[in-house]
């Protein structure tokens, strides 16, 4: 990967991004929208994403050291090649982890307890109010260091919870997150799994579109109509590798258009 130094010669080079996002960026087991980007549309991407990583992490910085000492965030080093490189976009993939990855428990109730499965109002507040925070900071963040730079996030489609995780050299080594959490809340009916699910997607997108019509630099891709619930996963949460491939079109269209 080209150093930084190097990266101030190519500051006005439209096909130079900067990144930083969970697997969706940073798919080991196949190919990610950061490959497709990259073979496919000829971007040079200096990427930081971390398969896992969650929205506080990606912009505060949760990581700590064994003296339990606050360690120096990826975004620092994004936002400093932000602020040199001047790009025209911020490429971001986040949120997947955060609504249905190891924190989708929390918004569930347990079938027998007779409330509704989904846990409405904490769904909102954390979608609307927390989540949507974090944003807006990252917005004023990336405004500081280069005024003129886009963000673009893409949302996620409507998965469904197959209980399938990701599989690698025939282990297991992620997930499955949704169904077991859902059999564990004793929500069985898959129907009702899926329609849950699908709520929670729906908050999530409908919360960046809306912060997308407020911020002109920040630019939100919706995928839910162009991508298979049933056809185009290979587990809960991540794309076959023509589907990636479909995503990263897309946003390659995007990116031109500016």
């Amino acid at each position: 990967m080209p150093t930084e130094i190097f990266s101030l010669e190519i500051a006005a080079d439209s096909k130079t991004i900067v990144a930083e996002g969970d697997s969706w960026f940073d798919y080991l087991p196949g190919t990610d929208i950061i490959d497709c980007l990259r073979y496919y549309h000829d971007y040079l991407i200096y990427n930081h994403a971390k398969a896992g990583d969650t929205l506080e992490n990606m912009i505060y910085g949760t990581d700590i050291n064994g003296r339990f000492e606050r360690v120096s965030p990826t975004i620092d080093k994004a936002l400093r090649q932000i602020e040199r490189l001047k790009p025209k976009v911020f490429l971001f993939s986040g949120g997947g982890n955060d609504v249905a990855g190891e924190e989708f428990d929390s918004y569930l109730n347990h079938k027998d307890s007779g409330l509704p499965a989904l846990r409405a109002q904490f769904m909102d507040h954390v979608i609307n109010e927390v989540f949507r925070k974090y944003f807006e900071d990252l917005i004023a963040k990336v405004a500081e260091a280069s005024p003129e730079t886009h963000i673009v996030i893409h949302g996620y489609g409507h998965t469904i919870p197959t209980g399938e995780g990701v599989d690698f050299l025939f282990f297991t080594f992620a997930g499955p997150w949704m169904r077991p959490a859902l059999a564990r809340k004793g929500i069985i009916d898959p129907a009702e799994q899926r329609n849950i699910v699908f709520a929670l997607v729906d908050k999530y997108n409908e919360m960046l579109k809306d912060l997308a019509q407020h911020h002109p630099k920040f630019r939100y891709i919706d995928l839910r109509d162009m991508l298979d619930p049933d056809r185009d996963w290979v587990n809960e949460l991540h794309l076959r590798n023509s589907a990636f491939a479909r995503v990263a079109q897309k946003i390659h269209d995007v990116i031109q258009a500016f």
